[in-house]
């Protein structure tokens, strides 16, 4: 006799094991069947008692390839590594880079900075040192790093946020960082990630939880009260945790200096990287692009978020005359729909877009992290000023 396992699939929330015998015979056959049988029912009730809530991203485009380096360019590149440890602390250690290309293609660095953070489990920054130095970020300690860090970051280096810095970006960047971070938990979680789930001990996804994911309701479009995943968080009190692509490297083999150097990523951590390119002419023409990515306990990297942008701006006046989003890389099927906020740049100066996002982009017809890939354009500013 041979039997095959199944695993059966019903729905993203449940798994169910079966077994289906191969013309099985008469005698012992039948009997080591129905011994395999009993077995695999027990294995499908403890199964059914678990949710099942890995389910593959909406939408698995990533980019392989990162925009060429161009005579007479600036790029800014960075990025942010989150690792959580013991009782949900996180630490996050960030790198950023000006890099201008001259005319005869000749690189030369403008800039570079570094934050290294620690929050505790209530994500209140317990610890915070920046390069270059500057005394203001420690105004910053005993912050939540949440809704209104940001405000608190320009009050206290108001040097870096009016001249746009690279130090300033990743300083701008630590909440979101922060929010995204919960993705390598649920993950380890949800795949049974042994080694990180040691190192992070599992909380409960219902209660509090669910209340909060509720509150988010029509944040932006993957959000949306009628989507995919409020409906699990709905049917279930939580919302399903999603598998993205492998993530292609980004860097060219041909061109180490298009990215500044970076750590490798750790198992059970995170990372965003961001890169913003400018390049003279008339239009000014930008290419931009995000990535959040995940290593899991095989150190396979797999891809959250991205998006990719382009844009023209006039050199003149600064103002963005062409704007056009590219999704890539989305967890749910209503999310790649806030490509089309991009457009909405238009017309407007790059300087003035931080605080024109942060006032307008809001609700289904937005995307949080799109939302902060448009908000970086402000530093267009003061790439194109090096040019």
């Amino acid at each position: 006799m041979i039997c095959h396992f199944r695993v059966l699939y019903p729905g993203p929330q449940k798994f169910r094991v079966g077994v289906v015998p191969d013309s099985p015979g008469p005698g012992i056959g039948w009997v080591a069947w129905f011994l395999l049988a009993g077995i695999v029912a027990v294995v499908d009730r403890l199964g059914r008692s678990f949710r099942m809530s890995v389910v593959a991203a909406g939408l698995s485009e990533p980019t392989s390839t990162t925009v060429g380096r161009r005579p007479g360019s600036v790029r800014r590149t960075s990025d942010i590594m989150m690792v959580t440890y013991g009782a949900e602390a996180l630490a996050l250690a960030g790198r950023a880079r000006d890099l201008r290309t001259n005319d005869s293609g000749r690189p030369e660095v403008l800039s570079e900075a570094a934050v290294r953070a620690r929050l505790d489990e209530n994500r209140l920054l317990e610890y915070i040192e920046t390069m270059p130095h500057d005394d203001g970020v420690q105004q910053l300690v005993g912050l939540r790093v949440a809704s209104g860090f940001r405000s608190a970051v320009q009050r206290s280096v108001p040097a870096h946020h009016n001249c746009r810095s690279a130090l300033y970006l990743l300083l701008d960047d630590l909440p979101v960082a922060a929010l995204i971070s919960g993705y390598a938990r649920l993950s380890a979680e949800d795949r049974g990630d042994q080694a990180e789930r040691a190192a992070s001990p599992a909380r409960s996804v219902t209660g509090e939880l669910a209340r909060d994911l509720r509150s988010r309701i029509d944040i932006c479009s993957g959000w949306r009260s009628d989507g995919t995943m409020m409906a699990a968080v709905r049917t279930n009190g939580r919302a399903p945790v999603t598998l993205g692509p492998v993530a292609p490297p980004l860097e060219d083999p041909e061109d180490p200096l298009g990215w500044h150097e970076m750590e490798p990523l750790t198992p059970g951590a995170m990372r965003r990287r961001r890169l913003i390119d400018v390049a003279a002419g008339t239009p000014l023409i930008v290419r931009a692009m995000f990535r959040d990515s995940y290593a899991d306990v095989n150190r396979t990297e797999t891809v959250l978020h991205e998006y990719t942008l382009d844009l023209e701006v006039d050199p003149l006046t600064l103002v963005v005359v062409h704007s056009e989003a590219t999704p890539r890389v989305l967890p749910w099927p209503e999310c790649p729909a806030a490509a089309a906020s991009a457009r909405r740049l238009e017309g407007h100066k790059v300087g003035e877009l931080r605080e024109i996002v942060r006032d307008e982009f809001k609700g289904t017809s937005t995307c949080t992290h799109l939302n902060d890939l448009l908000r970086c354009v402000s530093d267009v500013e003061t790439l194109a000023a090096a040019l």
